[in-house]
């Protein structure tokens, strides 16, 4: 069986969104900054049918270690990123050749370094990042096309694991952070703001200025930071705090590579939800008022309906219950009297009538009982007739008698007798 090339990726795969090439390497006066914007990876991706190179936002090794090679001698190298990651093994790759660089060199994190882009990060001394950059870390992840067999996916897993290894010496050796925590975390898709990676341990240094903007498409398939729409696809936890965009949002002015988190923020400023001018009622009142009087128009026109449908959905909850009011007074008054109400407010009005008829009833009985003098009549013994006085010289039959009388068996005294 043909078995299929496996790619293994530490995070989404490139979303082949058309764009300039995002990485960059410029050099003066013996300092150096590199930008790496968009996804990284392995090589860049060409057209189906022509065999040409796509254009996206793609860093590869194809030019871009030549480029690095001719800052090898600067004194000083910044490494500005705005990347959501990709192919962990080119990531690995750049991070080593930015620790073989001879000069001091500083990761900057002007909007997002998550998945492979931490890892070239940690090629550097030292890693910066705004209060509000976000970083992120998890397990590598793989795209798999065609058909595999037990033993294939054995070994997918092992280049899996071994990813997660690869990556997880690198956080170690640069942070110092145990490697089973760093596991752990890796797995649970560890999101962090720049202030949070600070306290934790994995950057060195919190940058003061305007945090970046940021936001997702609903479908979660698409992240915009600082203007830049990246890919998302394949990452689960993405922090709540990040605001939900219906559509991509796409940048008004396409940041430079190498723009600081601030320039980028302002190019984009006319088309970033967060940024959006709120214009208040007197200034469109004063810019569109015909948009206005139609709005007022409509609204009025909707409030109209409404009260009507009300208004007729209480009559008509009113009538459902008449018959069992009845008292026709108090319906006319429920539907058009002074005090009208709805059927639920009747049914309660006719309760506490119904309440107060009972009360009545009770207090006129009473007062019946007291107006017919029965209140003063007593009970009298034996209804007032005197005890039956027995015969002059009966007495009372003995228990024993009385037995022997029903039994037909003689007493005592009649044997003596």
């Amino acid at each position: 069986m043909k078995q299929n090339s496996i790619k293994i990726l530490a995070g989404p795969a490139p979303s082949g969104q058309t764009a300039p090439r995002f990485w960059n390497v410029i050099s003066n006066d013996g300092d150096a900054e590199i930008t790496i914007y968009g996804e990284i990876v392995s090589h860049r991706p060409t057209n189906w049918f022509t065999g040409e190179p796509e254009d996206g936002l793609y860093t590869s090794p194809e030019g871009f270690l030549e480029d690095l090679a001719t800052i090898k001698d600067a004194a000083n190298i910044t490494v500005r990123i705005n990347s959501v990651g990709g192919d962990v093994y080119t990531a690995i790759g750049i991070a080593n050749r930015l620790k073989e660089l001879k000069g001091n060199t500083v990761a900057i994190i002007d909007g997002i370094a998550a998945s492979a882009a931490t890892v070239v990060a940690m090629g550097c001394d030292t890693i910066k990042a705004y209060n509000g950059s976000m970083f992120m870390i998890h397990e590598a992840l793989t795209e798999l096309y065609g058909a595999y067999n037990h033993k294939a996916l054995l070994l997918v897993n092992k280049r899996l694991e071994a990813a997660n290894s690869a990556v997880a010496e690198q956080y170690h050796g640069k942070t110092g952070i145990e490697i089973d925590k760093i596991r752990s975390q890796m797995a649970a898709e560890k999101w962090m703001t720049g202030r949070e990676a600070l306290e934790e341990g994995w950057i060195d240094e919190v940058i003061d200025g305007d945090d970046p903007s940021m936001s997702i498409t609903k479908d979660g398939s698409t992240l915009t930071v600082n203007g830049l729409s990246m890919s998302a696809k394949g990452f689960d936890h993405i922090p709540e705090s990040v605001p939900v965009v219906k559509a991509t949002t796409q940048p008004s002015a396409t940041p430079a590579p190498g723009a600081s988190a601030r320039q980028a923020k302002d190019a984009n400023k006319n088309t970033n939800p967060k940024e959006v001018h709120k214009m208040t009622l007197e200034e469109l009142q004063n810019q569109e008022p015909e948009l206005v009087q139609q709005i007022r128009a409509q609204a009025h026109d909707e409030a109209v309906s409404a009260a009507i449908t009300s208004e007729r959905e209480r009559l008509r909850g009113i009538s459902e219950i008449a018959a069992a009011v009845g008292d026709q007074d108090m319906i006319n008054e429920a539907m058009y009297g002074e005090k009208a109400c709805t059927a639920s407010e009747l049914a309660l009005r006719v309760m506490q009538r119904d309440a107060q008829k009972g009360q009545q009833h009770v207090a006129d009985t009473q007062a019946d009982f007291q107006a017919s003098g029965a209140a003063g009549v007593t009970a009298t013994p034996n209804a007032g007739n005197p005890e039956p006085q027995k015969p002059e010289g009966e007495t009372e039959m003995s228990e024993e008698d009385a037995i022997a009388m029903i039994l037909g068996t003689p007493t005592n005294k009649a044997k003596e007798d």
